[in-house]
C-alpha cells in the first residue's frame, strides 16, 4: 500500500511539476519567436494565449507584457506596445525582482527604443514657452485677406 502512495504522489507531482512548464510554454515560444524575428508568429501566440494571463504568475505575467510590447513595437502598433511595456514596468515597480534580469534588460531596452519611435508630442497650447528664439506670430494687419470663396453648384445656373 506504502508503494502505490508513493508512485501516485510521483504522478501528481509530475502533473504539477508539467502543467507549470505548459503554462510557461506560450510566454517562451513567443518570446523565441520574437528572437528569432517572427514578429507576426510571436504575435499570433501571444494573442492565442492572452485568456490564460489573468491565472498566471505574476513572473509570467510581467515576461508575457514585456515580449508582447516588444511584438507590437516591431509590428508598427506604438499604442498596444506602450500599453504592453506599461503593464511590465507597472508589475516590476510593484514587486522589483518580478522580472529576471536579463528580462528587465530587454524590458528597458524596449521602451529606449520606443521612445526614439514616438515622435515627442507638442507642448500643450496653455503652455507659455519662455525663448529669444522664437520668431513673433504675425499680426492680424499683415495677414493678407484671403480672396472669396467662389460658390459652386451642381444645378446649372
Amino acid at each position: 500500500m506504502g508503494r502505490s502512495a508513493v508512485h501516485g504522489a510521483s504522478i501528481a507531482a509530475c502533473v504539477v511539476a508539467l502543467s507549470g512548464c505548459s503554462a510557461n510554454h506560450y510566454v517562451q515560444r513567443g518570446a523565441d519567436l520574437y528572437s528569432e524575428g517572427r514578429f507576426v508568429e510571436a504575435d499570433e501566440v501571444f494573442e492565442r494565449s492572452e485568456p490564460r494571463l489573468a491565472r498566471a504568475p505574476l513572473e509570467q505575467r510581467a515576461t508575457y507584457a514585456a515580449y508582447r510590447g516588444a511584438t507590437f513595437m516591431a509590428l508598427g502598433d506604438l499604442r498596444h506596445a506602450e500599453h504592453w511595456l506599461g503593464i511590465a514596468t507597472e508589475i516590476e515597480r510593484e514587486r522589483p525582482g518580478t522580472l529576471r534580469a536579463s528580462d528587465r534588460a530587454f524590458l528597458e531596452g524596449a521602451w529606449r527604443v520606443l521612445a526614439s519611435r514616438v515622435p515627442p508630442s507638442p507642448p500643450p497650447a496653455t503652455t507659455a514657452i519662455a525663448s529669444s528664439s522664437q520668431v513673433p506670430s504675425p499680426s492680424v494687419e499683415s495677414v493678407p485677406a484671403s480672396p472669396p470663396l467662389q460658390r459652386r453648384s451642381l444645378v446649372p445656373q
